[in-house]
């Protein structure tokens, strides 16, 4: 009975804390068209902040073999210097107006997101525009970028979480057109020079279709003439949008299993999980609630089993979704060197259990209304939902998805889930990687063939 009154309590604060409680209205969002670029706007009165995310449709797979990683360099270059002030001079400038700004670098695309008070836009955003107008990218600060590259892989055999996610990504991947650092590897940093890295950043200035997505009082509008005297970008029917044609990528017969070795390890990082091709992973709302249900929370199944029953680990979670053309599902956890073994059995015996038996319904319940509950959460900062827009416009989905959020979720039956993650980790159909000492190896037999690699291979 209990149960029951506190579900009812979780749906009714989800329906009470709507999107639109936040002040995130359909009726806040207006698409704008700046000299042929798509503007979307999300107008936010509530502070006098304003965020603006540059949306640019094209990433790493842009790269020339010979110079992988050269895309995430060049932004990460973009505020070193230009022909009129140093790294030091744009950095003070920027930080005076108590301004944010970086990129994000995908295979598919690339933000650049810069944010700050309201009142300091104009003279922030000239800046950032003068960077991508006259970024210089000096032989200095290229080699000052490569040491610190060199130097932080030195020290990366100390972060063994890192080196199980940068693995498994590879090694999951592999085969597929997504499956090479974004950043390139150590090997890749000698072949960038200072004009490889301007013709990057004149391919994106002039060449690459860009969004525009803005959040903020009316004010922030004059952000258009900025964008287009300023950054002298305008957008045009011939820009290109990276598409990519690939095989998608057959399904395993049985699991494949890498032992990533690292020295002096005591606890083990394990990551299950698989590639996720164009079909597989667009049901984002089923995806979520079956990962909520898997791997969501302290009482999600992989939680109770691996935690609160055994002791195997502090954590373990699940997670599925995608981008533009491709996703990925996993189960991220770690546990004692000692304890591998089970761990893996354990997490084996749920997705069998699953795929065999279905789900638990009153777990399942459980998971939807923990969802439900916290869905409009996610988006109490306007940039969180901004981002969600893009995300949308970048998979063609439609926006009415976040407010009937609550409805799709409660329209899944058992089993649709209990199919969804069978198909998702399907046992036969996981990449896992353990990041451990090379002894491991021996226990690890007993699930299939064993490829020990050395964490050096992906750095």
């Amino acid at each position: 009975m209990k149960g029951n009154i506190m579900k009812a309590l979780i749906i009714l604060l989800a329906l009470s804390s709507s999107l639109q409680a936040f002040g995130f209205g359909k009726d806040r969002i207006k698409k704008l068209d700046w000299n042929g670029i798509e503007v979307t706007w999300l107008e936010d009165k509530r502070l006098p902040m304003y965020q603006v995310m540059i949306h640019f449709a094209d990433g790493s797979l842009s790269d020339h073999p010979k110079r992988m990683g050269e895309t995430s360099m060049m932004f990460n270059l973009l505020d070193s210097g230009t022909r009129r002030y140093s790294q030091k001079d744009i950095s003070d400038n920027l930080e005076y107006f108590g301004a944010n700004w970086g990129s994000y670098v995908t295979h598919e695309s690339t933000v650049y997101e810069v944010s700050g008070l309201a009142k300091d836009m104009s003279p922030t955003m000239k800046k950032i525009c003068h960077l991508f107008r006259d970024a210089s990218f000096t032989k200095r600060e290229i080699n000052k970028y490569k040491r610190v590259v060199r130097s932080n892989a030195k020290s990366i055999v100390n972060d063994h979480s890192h080196i199980a996610s940068t693995a498994f990504r590879e090694l999951s991947l592999a085969g597929t057109p997504y499956d090479y650092p974004v950043g390139g590897k150590i090997k890749d940093l000698k072949g960038i020079k200072s004009k490889s890295l301007k013709d990057k950043l004149h391919y994106f200035n002039t060449k690459v279709k860009k969004k525009i997505y803005i959040t903020g009082p009316k004010s922030i509008l004059a952000l258009q003439g900025i964008i287009e005297k300023d950054c002298g970008w305008k957008g045009a029917r011939e820009d290109y949008e990276r598409v990519v044609d690939y095989t998608p990528k057959k399904p395993s017969k049985s699991p494949e299993i890498y032992l990533v070795t690292v020295p002096s390890a005591n606890q083990a990082q394990v990551r299950f999980g698989r590639f996720l091709n164009e079909g597989e992973f667009e049901n984002s709302e089923l995806n979520s609630l079956g990962t909520e249900f898997l791997g969501g929370g302290f009482t999600s199944k992989l939680m109770r089993e691996i935690r609160v029953k055994r002791g195997l680990s502090y954590t373990a979670s699940a997670y599925a979704g995608g981008q533009r053309q491709y996703g990925r599902a996993v189960i991220s956890t770690f546990t004692k060197v000692k304890s591998v073994e089970e761990l893996i059995n354990v997490v084996k015996d749920i997705l069998i259990d699953i795929k065999e038996n279905g789900v638990d319904s009153e777990e399942l319940e459980r998971a939807r209304g923990a969802l439900i509950g916290s869905f409009p959460f996610r988006f109490e900062k306007s940039s969180a939902y901004l981002q969600q827009l893009m995300n949308f416009d970048d998979i063609n989905k439609s926006y009415d998805s976040l407010y009937l959020f609550p409805k799709i979720v409660k329209g899944f039956s058992k089993e649709d889930v209990s199919k969804n993650l069978s198909s998702l980790f399907d046992w036969n159909n996981q990449t896992i990687v353990i990041v451990g000492p090379k002894s491991l190896a021996k226990d690890l037999k007993n699930f299939g063939k064993v490829k020990v690699v050395n964490y050096k291979r992906f750095f």
